[in-house]
């Protein structure tokens, strides 16, 4: 009688070991599915990003292309200098940007949400817009479409055009900012084009600081942007 608990012990551990043995393939190959489908989703997820960007892409240069001149509203400020009114809608196209050296080239979109960022560069909302005198301010993504801006110098063009024509820039510095410090944006800056993103380019996480271009018209383009509104209903020549 000693030896049939001792049996019954061992007949019952053979029976959990042979469920657990049919089991074990059903659970690696859930694990397996599982991962596959976490895998594809990681590759995916870029593969989109990078898609819509290229489709925006597309879109935003066949929407300049076709616009006509003409068609802003133009105002005349406190000081007299041509300003384009601001209308612009989260997502507009406002333009295209260039970094010729550094081969960036892309269309301007309004707005900084995270979901205009993936798409392209976005303009600053309420700073000053393209052909204006102010600070135009731009962001962008530093692992994305800004990624080249940390090779940028001092010198490099930087030109933005709109339907109101093409105005070139020179890069006087870059510098680093805390995130909290807004005074970059401010429109006695200008006139300016201000660029944006973040620090550092290789940082896993929300990046600490923040990487701030600044550059100034060249001559041709500060005289256009100085020259008073144009009167009796005319269209200032484009360039």
């Amino acid at each position: 009688w000693r030896g049939r608990p001792a049996f019954g012990v061992e007949l019952m551990k053979v029976r959990i070991h042979g469920r657990v043995a049919r089991s074990l393939p059903r659970v690696l190959m859930t694990a397996h599915g599982i991962t596959l489908v976490a895998g594809a989703g990681l590759i995916a997820w870029p593969l989109f990003v990078a898609a819509e960007s290229g489709l925006v892409q597309w879109s935003g240069e066949q929407e300049l292309i076709a616009e006509q001149p003409g068609q802003e509203s133009i105002v005349a400020t406190r000081a007299g200098v041509k300003t384009q009114q601001s209308r612009h809608h989260k997502g507009d196209v406002l333009g295209r940007f260039e970094v010729p050296r550094l081969k960036l080239a892309y269309v301007l979109l309004e707005g900084t949400d995270s979901r205009t960022l993936d798409k392209s560069i976005g303009h600053v909302e309420g700073t000053s817009d393209v052909g204006s005198e102010g600070n135009i301010c731009i962001a962008g993504h530093r692992n994305t479409h800004f990624r080249r801006l940390e090779w940028v110098h001092r010198g490099d063009d930087v030109i933005l055009t709109s339907r109101q024509g093409k105005f070139r820039y020179r890069v006087e510095w870059a510098r680093l900012f805390s995130p909290n410090d807004s005074d970059v944006l401010d429109a006695s800056h200008g006139p300016a084009v201000t660029l944006i993103t973040c620090y550092p380019f290789e940082y896993a996480g929300s990046a600490p600081l923040r990487f701030v271009v600044r550059a100034l018209p060249v001559e041709e383009t500060r005289d256009r942007l100085q020259a008073p509104p144009a009167t009796g209903g005319g269209q200032a020549e484009d360039e």
